[in-house]
């Protein structure tokens, strides 16, 4: 893969492939992906204003019964780790 052809695609706001981003991961330069990241976020915040949000949560119990797909954290009721403070 050509990095340059993936630095063009990624600037026209095209979506990576897991390839592609593993490629770029592996051999891009952090400061040719920073550069990129940048140049995206003054497109998009053309205002120049970017902010940050400390998200924090005190978990009273890990005892959950939604069964997501991405979290580890949550423990199914009468589970031998489930807990509640």
């Amino acid at each position: 893969m050509n990095l340059s052809s993936l630095y063009d695609k990624a600037l026209d706001f095209g979506f990576l492939t897991v390839e592609e981003g593993m490629e770029l991961f592996e051999h891009a330069p952090l400061t040719d992906l920073m550069n990129i990241a940048d140049s995206l976020r003054r497109r998009q915040v053309p205002h120049g204003k970017v902010t940050w949000q400390i998200d924090r949560n005190v978990n009273t119990t890990n005892v959950c019964v939604a069964n997501c797909k991405f979290c580890n954290f949550y423990r199914i009721p009468g589970h031998p780790e489930a807990y509640i403070t």
